[in-house]
This record gives C-alpha cells, structure tokens and sequence, in this order.
C-alpha cells in the first residue's frame, strides 16, 4: 500500500490510521465543549459586544495554551500563521464567532440546531468543488441520518419557525463560515492553525472593545464569559482545530453534529426544561449514525493491522 504524505513526509499506512482514531477522539471532545454554548448564553443574557469582548479574550487565550501543549514549547509561532490560509481563517473564524453569539440571542437554539446540522452537506460540496475530496459513502449516509434526527427535533418543538430572520441567516452564516473553515484546516495542515484560531478571539475582542465597555460586566459575568470562551473555544474550536486536519473534511462535519442531542441535555440538567420526545427520537438518530461511522472507522482499522 502506497504511503500517505504529510507535512513532515511520508506517513505509514498504521500511523495514518492511528492519527484518524486520533482524530475522531478529539472532535468528538470538541462536539461536547460545543454543545454546552446554549447553556452559556442563557447564564449570561448580556449585551451581544461584551459577551463577544471577554469570549474571545479567554478563547484567544485558551486556544493560545493548547498550541503550547501540542508543541511543547512556551514559543508561539504567530508569525508564520499569517499566510493566506492563515489569514483566511483568522477572518473566517472571527466572523463566525460573532455570527453564532448574535444566533443564539435572536433565534431559537432550536433553529441553530437545525441549520447547523447543514454542516456536513455544506462541507462535502466545499471539498469536492475545492480540490475533488471525496465523502466516504457511509459519511453521506451518515449525514443524512444525521440531519433527519436533527429535523425531527425541531419539528416535534415549538422552537421551529420560532426565531428571526436575521437570527436564522445568522446561523446560516456561521455554519457556512465552519465549513469553510474545516475545508482550510484539512488543505492546509501545514499552517500552524491553532495560533491562527488564537488570533480569530483576539480579533473579535478588540473588535468588540469598540462598541462595549467591557467593565459593565460583573465579576460573575466574566466568571462564567471566561468558561464559555474556555470551554466553547479552547475545548471546542481549538481541539476541532487539531483533530479536524486529520480527517476527512466531510467526515469531521459529521462528527462535529454530536453536539446536536447534546445541547438540549445541558439545558434539561441545568434549568429543569424536559425535552420533547420528538428530541430523544431525533438525538437517537443523530448518535445512531455518529457511531455507526466510527464503528466502520474501527473495524477498517482492525482489518488493517
């Protein structure tokens, strides 16, 4: 069997395999951070530009850490992220981010739910029509099951057709913006993504700085804006970051749609709203074909050691 290439060289075919167990591990861990964003924006139900302002300093800040980590060394690597696929995602990224908080405070998170789980379909079309990358055809499938439970979420809530125009176009924007985002990170692994997702935060905050005072805010405010930059962005965005260059784009989009059956949960634990049946039959079929797809992963991996 002929090697894979990455940006160090050749990659042997039980590497390559590890690295897409590897991978499926942490957008999976990234799907979970991601889902607790709903709960966050009810916490603290301020103003748009200063959730914004404090989210992207400590998701800057959170992301900036992990990049630390992965490379084992306290030496950022800023510079050599502003290359055009770099900047790219730095813009990319920024506009989503601010897309997504201004969804979530003008639509129902119902809605987002349901336009997010576009996600995977938007991705496969953005990697075929960008350099031919092919969906494994149990990844369309997949996707398919996948958007018909988050469709029978919705429809069995009374958050369908509940939210805004612009709160929907909004969540529209945002998904495409990931799409986008997810097609760069696997074309390009050999930018260094993680300080670019870094620099998305930081350009949001000093965006926002000038349509906010940031001091409004109470110490519990950024108490729990702190957590929701944390956990949503460094665990959410920059683990995608890192496990969504070792995938197939289509496959981490659908990976990512775990965070579907997992949003309604924070809310059901934490403010005592039961979701509807129509949410557990949905949320089963989302689960039903993000495990069938890893399953299939597993055993093609078993089969080839």
């Amino acid at each position: 069997m002929t090697n894979q290439t990455g940006p160090a060289g050749p990659i042997s075919p039980a590497a390559a395999e590890r690295g897409t167990l590897i991978g499926i591990a942490m957008v999976l861990t990234s799907a979970v951070a991601w889902s607790t964003a709903g709960f966050f924006a009810r916490t603290v139900p301020i103003d748009i530009w200063v959730v914004l302002f404090w989210r992207g300093v400590f998701g800057g800040l959170s992301i900036a850490g992990l990049a630390m980590i992965e490379r084992r060394s306290l030496r950022f690597d800023f510079a050599r992220a502003f290359t055009p696929a770099g900047i790219g995602l730095m813009t990319i990224s920024a506009t989503g981010k601010m897309a997504f908080i201004y969804a979530l405070q003008n639509t129902t998170v119902a809605n987002v739910t349901v336009i997010y789980a576009t996600l995977p379909f938007i991705t496969a079309i953005l990697a075929w029509a960008w350099f031919r990358e092919k969906a494994a055809r149990r990844t369309l499938i997949g996707s398919l099951v996948a958007g018909a439970g988050v469709v029978a979420t919705v429809a069995g809530s009374a958050g369908l057709g509940g939210g805004s125009i612009l709160g929907d176009a909004a969540a529209l924007f945002m998904t495409f913006t990931m799409a986008i985002m997810t097609v760069i990170m696997r074309r390009h692994r050999e930018v260094p993504m993680l300080e670019a997702a870094a620099m998305s935060g930081f350009i949001v905050a000093g965006f926002a700085w000038f349509f906010c005072d940031p001091l409004v805010a109470t110490g519990i405010d950024i108490f729990w804006l702190a957590l929701f930059g944390i956990v949503t962005q460094g665990a959410g965005l920059g683990i995608y970051t890192m496990g969504a260059r070792r995938l197939p784009s289509a496959q981490a989009a659908l990976l990512s749609a775990s965070e579907v059956p997992l949003s309604p949960l924070w809310v059901w634990i934490f403010f005592n709203e039961v979701p509807a049946l129509a949410t557990f039959f949905g949320g089963g079929l989302v689960l039903s074909a993000i495990l069938w797809n890893i399953g299939a992963e597993l055993r093609k991996a078993a089969v080839k050691t």
